[in-house]
């Protein structure tokens, strides 16, 4: 009887226990998500490259890039199961001998009271619906869950399609989710480059990242690797051979500076651009744009350095830090060196570099400040921090300058923007001067009033023009106005090259009052020279009293060296999605039958050429070109004439010296230079686009000619024009020693012809 009595309440109790479970199964199921992981896809984050493919910028914390199962390396693959989940390919969603022997585990742990940790059992599956559809709660619920889900997704999905999301999905620390960018933010290497040890390295990852952390514990980062090879081994999955060699390699990863990614003035601008494509349903952009950055880094240290050099002549010494944290910050270190003062002497100062031994001497006196030319010795003590620069072989103090500027680099043939550099410091100021600041550009505005004077056959290279007085009235109610030469001087006859060279005011002003303010201002229109130019018919026009920045102003010097199409300035290449959906592509040329099917009766030549129609024509553009060649042979730009490389230039400089600008023209591309104070105000005394933007320019062809071999670089010369030698003073046609050359179109020359027959005279008057 009571053998009975105890059966009955041991069934009673197992069925109540079956059902309790039955109803919690069932309450569980209610509350499970959808196993339809199909519609799932890993966040991923935008990320910008350079033209080469290397990053710039990844917005937001999780660095992730995408990989079909197809991509992925097979020695990835094996690492990864021989770690994780040695039956992948061979359970349905959960390991029961896995469960058993961590149970066996877990309890003999629990008995023996050791600190190890405890053994889970879950296959990759489990853990992929950990991460994609439940959390980490350590409860009996979520672990049924996990199982019952993992089941149906088993059932659902392929195996690949599983290991795909996983590899794209898991953290293996250093903000790299997925394998791609594991293998990238720890060897700074593409996945497909990886060795065998690297491979075993990044699959012992997902147990602990941080726990297998090589520079914080590099000899369970090794164990733990070992392991991996070991079971790469026993799984038959790499040879003895294999293993004998990688297990005694050491693991050696890169060093991330997550701070090298910090959004600046380009990234900034590339974010900016893409607004367009906010169309398109997708979470993530990849962005190749168009920055070159080794021209970058030169555009960026040309302009802090010679912005400093400028200041140097007027401001005294406010640039130590009695703290490191702070110079630390300044984003002034990615040009310049911090270093520390160690001993100051009586004719030098012995500086260390920082995280280095270098000691370095500089000389106090190329090292005098302000125009009291205070000696370093006087405001340095010892233990400051400051930053020094290397210009020209020599080492000097610098600070951060208060005077601003911009450079742009800008291919002139499709309107890449290689370089973009708008402003000193980022941190300390998120406003572009090469896109948002809006400033009178001065004289740099003349080329194109002289491009239209011949365009429209009212002058020629050696026309001649009177520089006199011109008395303007500008209307009811205004004074006249006597604009002058920067000079304050007039020098009478001049020919219309010397003109353009010189930067001469009254005979710009006399060229473009000749073609008429409304003619002159619809031309500017034409070749999109300023934005939204509607109406500006006033005679500062031609002096360049209107505003404009330095990106329209760089663009559209581009006429001169691509033989005078316009070009739409352009930072960003190519746009894809984060399903691999190619959003932008940029399509710089046109072209016409390069493309054939079976059913064309004929081949046809291709004919490629420019998705741009021409402003003014080839031989304007270049006659301008030489012009401004000889800007930097003889004129404005003669501080130049020392580079040996084809080089254009023009300068810039407005009223009071409040804006400063230098446009260099080469083979290869051009560079726009901006200087001056966010609240504009004088720069200085009798500074001018030669002395302040010009610099700044000779910098960077400098630094640029010494890292390229370029000697066969030349500018372009379009047909249909013919060589004669002329007087530069004079214009007529001469054969002597110290002649020049010009260039000429046929019907120029029939026009210098039929006015010689009339009076003799080599030129236009």
């Amino acid at each position: 009887m009571k053998l009975f009595n105890l059966i009955k309440y041991i069934f009673l109790i197992l069925v109540l226990g079956i059902s309790i479970l039955i109803i919690f199964i069932w309450n569980i199921q209610e509350e499970l998500p959808k196993s339809n992981i199909s519609d799932y896809f890993p966040n991923e984050i935008t990320k910008i490259y350079d033209e080469n493919y290397d990053l710039l910028y990844h917005v937001g914390t999780r660095d992730r890039f995408y990989l079909e199962y197809s991509d992925i390396p097979l020695n990835m693959i094996n690492a990864i199961m021989a770690a994780e989940d040695k039956t992948f390919f061979e359970h349905q969603g959960f390991d029961i001998k896995g469960i058993a022997n961590a149970f066996k585990i877990n309890i003999r742990n629990i008995f023996k009271k050791t600190d190890s940790n405890y053994v889970g059992a879950s296959t990759i599956t489990q853990q992929l619906v950990k991460n994609i559809l439940l959390n980490n709660d350590q409860t009996i619920s979520r672990k049924l869950k996990e199982l019952i889900l993992s089941i149906r997704i088993e059932r659902s999905y392929s195996k690949k399609f599983i290991l795909e999301l996983y590899l794209n999905e898991i953290y293996f620390g250093r903000r790299s989710y997925g394998i791609a960018s594991a293998a990238h933010n720890y060897f700074n290497k593409s996945i497909f480059d990886l060795e065998l040890n690297e491979f075993a390295y990044l699959a012992a990852l997902p147990k602990g990242p941080n726990n297998y952390d090589p520079k914080k514990n590099y000899k369970k980062a090794l164990d733990r690797r070992n392991y991996v090879l070991k079971q790469m081994l026993l799984n038959k999955f790499i040879t003895p051979d294999e293993y004998d060699t990688e297990v005694n390699k050491k693991i050696t990863v890169s060093d991330r500076d997550n701070k090298k990614y910090l959004l600046d003035y380009k990234t900034d601008y590339i974010l900016q651009s893409i607004d367009k494509y906010s169309s398109y349903s997708s979470n993530a952009y990849y962005i190749q744009s168009t920055i070159n950055q080794d021209i970058q880094r030169i555009a960026e240290k040309s302009l802090v350095d010679n912005l400093f050099l400028l200041e140097k002549k007027y401001r005294s010494w406010q640039g130590s830090y009695k703290n490191l944290d702070n110079i630390i910050k300044s984003d002034l270190k990615n040009n310049w060196v911090i270093a520390k003062v160690s001993k100051i002497k009586k004719d030098h100062t012995e500086v260390t570099i920082l995280n280095s031994d270098e000691i370095i001497n500089l000389s106090h006196l190329d090292n005098l400040f302000g125009s009291k030319k205070q000696n370093p010795k006087n405001f340095l003590k010892v233990n400051d921090f400051i930053f020094i620069t290397k210009i020209n072989n020599q080492y000097l103090f610098a600070q951060e300058p208060k005077i601003n500027g911009s450079v742009l680099v800008i291919d002139p043939f499709n309107g890449d923007i290689l370089a973009m550099v708008g402003g000193v410091s980022y941190l300390n100021s998120k406003f572009n001067r090469a896109t948002q600041a809006f400033r009178q550009p001065g004289s740099s505005i003349k080329p194109f009033i002289y491009a239209q004077a011949i365009e429209q056959n009212k002058y020629l290279p050696n026309s001649i023009i009177l520089d006199s007085d011109i008395i303007l009235d500008q209307g009811p109610n205004l004074p006249t106005w006597i604009p002058k030469n920067y000079s304050n001087k007039s020098y009478g006859t001049m020919t219309f090259r010397k003109a353009l060279e010189t930067s001469n005011n009254l005979v710009t002003l006399k060229i473009g009052l000749d073609l008429g303010l409304p003619s002159v201002n619809s031309f500017f229109n034409n070749i999109n020279l300023y934005q939204n130019n509607k109406s500006n018919d006033v005679y500062s026009l031609l002096l360049g009293a209107i505003e404009n920045n330095l990106l329209n102003i760089t663009k559209s010097y581009s006429l001169f060296v691509n033989g005078g199409y316009e070009v739409n300035p352009n930072i960003i290449k190519k746009v894809v999605s984060d399903t691999g959906q190619l959003i932008a592509n940029q399509d710089y040329y046109e072209c016409k039958f390069c493309k054939f099917n079976i059913k064309d009766r004929s081949y046809r030549k291709p004919i490629i050429k420019p998705n741009n129609l021409n402003s003014i024509t080839p031989q304007t553009s270049f006659q301008i070109l030489n012009i401004l060649r000889g800007a930097v042979e003889r004129g404005t730009a003669k501080s130049l004439n020392e580079i040996d490389y084809p080089i254009a230039g023009k300068t810039g400089t407005t009223n009071e010296s409040k804006d400063l600008w230098f446009f260099g023209l080469t083979p290869k591309f051009v560079v726009g230079v901006y200087v001056g104070y966010d609240i504009p105000k004088k720069i200085g005394y009798k500074e001018t686009g030669s002395s302040v933007a010009l610099p700044v320019f000779k910098s960077f062809i400098k630094e640029y000619l010494n890292n390229n071999d370029l000697d066969n670089d030349a500018f372009f010369i379009p047909q249909n024009l013919i060589l004669k030698k002329i007087d530069i003073d004079t214009g007529l046609f001469s054969d002597q020693d110290d002649s020049m050359i010009e260039f000429f179109t046929k019907d120029q020359l029939e026009t210098i012809n039929n006015l010689n027959k009339v009076d003799n005279i080599g030129g236009i008057n």
